[in-house]
């Protein structure tokens, strides 16, 4: 991946899609793979906004049951599968323990339908995945004192049992939504963070490109298409706002305040559900940490104007309190708080009512050609949403059948993996000096078949082999590798998204420093720039961490 501003500028693509989170990425992927020579930016880094803030699961639509919409649910079931075959290395099954009630709602002869209906609708859910380990065992209900081993932080008050079931958890969401990215560039799209667009350029009513503004140099830049895939995310209305005529009504009006607390361990095996106000909260094992969410709040202003308050934290955490009393959750539990902006269609503070589904619009019927938006709302179903707005790419093209999709099958970069488990074993049989088996079975978890790429750093300068910090594991060749391939430009995005060193708290002063001084010499940086960098991310860690 090389950030490439002048050919960006001196070439007019078939599709450039402006925005790349997980929506963005996956249409570059998907278009690129179909034969369109394809662009795509970012205002700021790639997947740093709502994509970064997840409860890093892959669900099945388990929930779609209360409203019995079987044809949503079954959307889930075929995504989350597509996920499986297409980065193996990235997903795994995770168990999830609701509590069950004498109250019928939530009872465990209803809980026991609910998880039979399930698997029953999932019957092929497997399908096409060879690995056993990559499996979903079927739901079940447990005991009462089963349920409460499995999550000792709800009330025990009134609980009779506990229902099971299994959905998948993504070791490291940053890493699958780059290995989009990067399917997109092997196959010739053309990309660059920190671009922002700024408006659209038009010719007789259609729209013919953008203009952008460089965020790291300065400058400015038009990009011309044959047509415009605007899936800038919560910045995706207000792009629109800025033409001429106001642009056209978006199905979102307004945005919602999602946010996710990455907390100290809690939950242990399960990812255990708790009832707060009538609503299920989750604490979610990932890493060495725990995830609490989700809560939804309206959000007043645009896109620019996110700020967490300690307000909203210690709403969050009340509710935390009711659904989990015993795990005692305080501010001070709190290591990162993930925010990010979700199309609302209506709602006030924590009454809120998303978009249901996403949605792509061909702004055609509004006589805008050249333009197609796309709004996301969960990142398990992105992949398919792409593959629609692709379609209505191929239509504003002129193409009365566009070409079969494959993303649903083809491997991501570092996904071409038959069996897990054979392939981690081959990877730790690897001697490296330098590198332990722990560092190697952690780069085949991280990178896939991609692996390697990083051990020729480290053969090329053994001292790269070594951990970045005393509470940080991440060498200093995966800092390198994010630098020269994969465009990390700045500190943040190779601590926070290419490698998994800050991801889940703060992962040391020593450690950034180590990573800024490694990434110096890539990026041009004097000793003034490479402290910057350092503190630009301790302000992040504080921002995230303590809100005002």
């Amino acid at each position: 991946m090389v950030r490439d501003l002048r050919l960006l500028a001196d070439t007019t693509f078939d599709v450039l899609v402006v925005g790349a989170g997980i929506y963005g990425a996956a249409a570059a992927w998907d278009a690129a793979q179909r034969g369109l020579s394809v662009a795509v930016i970012d205002r700021g880094d790639f997947g740093s906004g709502t994509s970064f803030n997840n409860l890093k699961t892959v669900h099945g639509g388990l929930r779609s049951l209360q409203s019995l919409n079987f044809r949503q649910m079954r959307l889930f079931i075929r995504e989350r599968r597509a996920l499986a075959r297409l980065v193996p290395h990235l997903v795994r099954p995770l168990p999830f323990i609701v509590p069950t009630y004498r109250d019928p709602r939530r009872s465990s002869l209803l809980m026991r339908l609910a998880l039979a209906i399930n698997d029953a609708v999932s019957r092929d859910r497997h399908e096409g995945i060879a690995d056993p380990s990559r499996h979903l065992p079927p739901g079940a209900i447990v005991s009462r004192e089963e349920c409460l081993q499995l999550s000792p932080a709800v009330d025990p008050g009134g609980v009779t049992g506990g229902a099971v079931w299994y959905d998948y958890q993504m070791h490291n969401t940053d890493r699958v939504t780059l290995a989009f990215l990067l399917s997109a560039t092997d196959a010739g799209a053309v990309g660059a963070n920190y671009l922002e667009a700024t408006g659209f350029l038009t010719d007789a009513g259609r729209v013919t490109g953008v203009a952008a503004v460089d965020r790291l140099g300065g400058g400015t830049l038009d990009i011309r298409a044959r047509v415009v895939l605007n899936a800038a995310g919560p910045w995706a209305g207000a792009l629109l706002a800025s033409l001429p005529d106001g642009g056209p009504p978006t199905p979102a009006p307004r945005l919602s305040l999602a946010m996710n607390l990455v907390t100290r361990p809690v939950a242990r095996t399960h990812a255990c559900g708790g009832i707060a106000d009538g609503r299920f909260l989750f604490l979610v094992p990932w890493r060495d940490v725990s995830i609490l969410g989700t809560s939804h709040e309206a959000h007043d202003g645009g896109p620019d104007a996110l700020e967490v308050t300690r307000w909203d934290l210690e709403a969050l955490l009340a509710d935390a309190r009711k659904a989990f009393p015993h795990a005692n959750l305080t501010a001070a539990d709190v290591r990162l708080i993930h925010r990010g902006l979700l199309p609302m269609v209506s709602g006030h503070e924590h009454h809120v009512r998303l978009l249901r589904e996403s949605a792509v619009i061909d702004h055609r019927r509004t006589k805008l050609a050249g333009l197609v938006s796309m709004f996301g709302v969960r990142y398990t179903t992105a992949r398919k949403t792409a593959a629609d707005a692709v379609d209505a790419v191929f239509a504003q093209l002129g193409a009365a059948t566009p070409p079969p999709c494959r993303t649903a099958e083809l491997p991501l970069v570092g996904g071409a993996i038959g069996h897990y488990g054979n392939f981690e074993r081959a990877v730790l049989l690897r001697a490296v000096p330098g590198m332990p088996a722990e560092a190697l079975g952690r780069l085949a978890g991280s990178y896939g078949t991609a692996y390697d790429a990083v051990l020729q750093i480290v053969r090329d300068r053994p001292e790269l082999a070594a951990p970045l910090g005393r509470r940080c594991q991440v060498t200093g060749a995966e800092i390198l590798h994010a630098a020269r391939g994969e465009m990390a430009m700045k500190l943040g995005d190779a601590v926070l998204r290419r490698t998994e060193a800050g991801s889940a708290g703060h992962p040391g002063t020593d450690a950034l420093e180590a990573a800024a001084a490694i990434m110096a010499p890539e990026r041009g940086w004097d000793e003034w720039q490479a402290r910057n960098e350092v503190a630009e991310v301790e302000g992040w860690y504080q921002r995230m961490a303590s809100p005002q």
